[in-house]
């Protein structure tokens, strides 16, 4: 059995704009020419530690990366520099959203479609006197101080391997693609970098990556996984500059690049947009602890709210768990995934339009889709499998007198019975049938009761469940279905609201994909009870 264990227009508006722009993680953007090379020291210090690293890994606290939630901040200097008519400095590029000169920011020459990004020009002796090394791949020349090792070696392969996956998921012809190439930088020491003159001093301080135009820089990270996912991030959002011209709004463009960042990477073989299975196998990601952790404190986002972030927000690590939660959502989740991604041809539009264009597709459905999205939220765990927890709806109509039979699937999460219950009354449900809960060692046979050889959530594994919901009203701060009724084989059930009948055996998200069968639910009015105050 497969289960596991349950725990622009002039160049001083674009350098004074950028110089504003502080990334908590990345902060990919486009350029229309590479920015000169200086060796002058750039406000930003060395890696970041991740979400989940332990106390004693971390920074100094003299350090600005210390904390995740200090935003650092460019030297007065350096922004009084770079606006030459004395205009107030700007502090961040949420400013920027009402200045005539973000169009020209990020929609100047080269940054259309299939924009052409100059690869930068490079003195390799200088590099290699620095003790940093070059390592080739087709579509990646990467850059870097750290000593060789396979999982540092093999990173313009993975490179490699992803671009035709980007171009499959962005619908770009891979012959078009077949010459377009990154520039990367891979940091330990980032002095060496600045010394040699590929860390360029108008790049705005950030904490662990950061894109521009044809380049892409990184710090090292404490797990080869994360390492792997930021190059693959950063990658993204030079993908999607390149491709599409633009990436979105900010919850668009750190969504879709975590989404693609995320990853398998075995025997040489690269598999991007996987729902992470474990801690274990992404060790330092941390995006899940994020959202449980916001959610267990009552501080859990909407999708309008995640939708909503400006420019200023991923100062903090926190949008970007749930950027990534909601791309991960709407992408998984066969009912949004055509909606979301129409949104490709729209990347250009980085104002809140694009999200009001994107909810208005959805419009008919939205009601149940935040529903969906809370039920996700709540019982959020690695591995998650969105598209068979999506929540199945059917038009709902009267019990019929005599009662109906309905089949459910037992690898699909909360399916709708289509039948109205109403308050006051009180219903027989009988269960019958069998159906698998697992395959390894061997198909593992489960009954409407459940197996009592393994617990999921306090009651025995591939028991039936339901709940009541009222469709008309929104999800509110909470939903019936994260809090079901144990039913079983039969029981008779006093309904205390009426609604609409959902039911699904008790299994994981996780582990969905291990179940096969049907089986057969009766229900049957019996009488009518006192009135029950809605």
């Amino acid at each position: 059995m497969n289960k596991r264990a349950w725990k622009p227009k002039c160049w001083w508006r674009i350098q004074a704009a950028l110089s504003c722009i502080v990334a908590a993680s990345c902060g990919g953007q486009p350029a229309s020419t590479p920015a000169p090379r200086s060796t002058a020291p750039p406000a930003a210090s060395s890696a970041a530690q991740p979400v989940d690293a332990s106390p004693a890994a971390s920074q100094p606290q003299n350090d600005p990366r210390a904390s995740r939630d200090a935003e650092p901040q460019l030297p007065s200097s350096q922004v009084e520099a770079e606006l030459p008519d004395g205009r107030p400095p700007r502090t961040g590029l949420g400013d920027l959203l009402a200045g005539e000169e973000l169009d020209d920011l990020f929609s100047g020459e080269g940054a259309g479609k299939f924009g052409n990004f100059e690869l930068p020009e490079i003195n390799h002796e200088r590099v290699a006197a620095m003790g940093i090394r070059k390592l080739s791949g087709r579509h990646l020349e990467l850059y870097t101080d750290l000593p060789a090792s396979p999982a540092v070696d093999e990173l313009p392969q993975v490179f490699d391997l992803a671009v035709p996956q980007w171009c499959d998921y962005f619908d770009v012809d891979p012959a078009v693609a077949a010459s377009w190439r990154m520039v990367g930088y891979l940091m330990n020491d980032k002095t060496k970098f600045e010394r040699a003159g590929l860390l360029p001093a108008d790049l705005p301080p950030f904490l662990n990556g950061f894109q521009r135009a044809a380049e892409l820089w990184w710090y090292q990270q404490p797990s080869d996984y994360y390492q792997r996912l930021l190059l693959l991030h950063e990658g993204t959002h030079g993908f999607m500059q390149w491709a599409l011209g633009g990436a979105g709004p900010p919850w668009y463009m750190e969504g879709v690049a975590e989404l693609l960042g995320t990853h398998t990477w075995e025997d040489g073989k690269l598999q991007l947009n996987q729902f992470p299975q474990s801690k274990a196998a992404s060790p330092h990601w941390g995006r899940i602890k994020v959202i449980k952790t916001d959610t267990a404190a009552g501080q859990g986002k909407s999708l309008e709210e995640i939708m909503r972030y400006d420019a200023t927000a991923h100062l903090r690590v926190e949008p970007y768990a749930w950027c990534w939660a909601a791309a991960a959502f709407f992408d998984g989740n066969p009912a949004c995934r055509p909606a979301f991604r129409r949104m490709q041809k729209q990347a250009r539009n980085k104002t809140f339009a694009f999200s009001n264009a994107f909810q208005n597709s959805l419009s008919d459905e939205w009601l149940h889709i935040t529903r969906q999205w809370h039920v996700f939220v709540l019982n959020m765990e690695y591995g998650f499998d969105v598209a068979r927890e999506a929540i199945e709806r059917k038009p709902a109509v009267a019990l019929p007198a005599a009662g109906a039979d309905v089949t459910l699937a037992a690898d699909r999460g909360w399916q709708s019975s289509g039948y109205l219950l109403e308050a006051g009354h009180t219903y027989q449900i009988e269960a019958g049938g069998r159906y698998q809960v697992g395959n390894e060692p061997r198909p593992w046979w489960c009954e409407p009761n459940g197996i009592t050889l393994r617990y999921y959530r306090g009651a025995p594994l591939g028991i039936l469940l339901g709940s009541v919901v009222d469709e008309t009203t929104p999800p509110g701060s909470s939903s019936v279905l994260t809090r079901p009724d144990v039913l079983g084989t039969r029981v008779e059930a006093p309904v205390e609201r009426s609604g609409t009948l959902y039911l699904r055996i008790n299994d994981s998200p996780a582990e969905l994909a291990d179940n096969a069968g049907q089986f057969t639910v009766r229900i049957t009015p019996l009488f009518k009870g006192p009135a029950t105050p809605e």
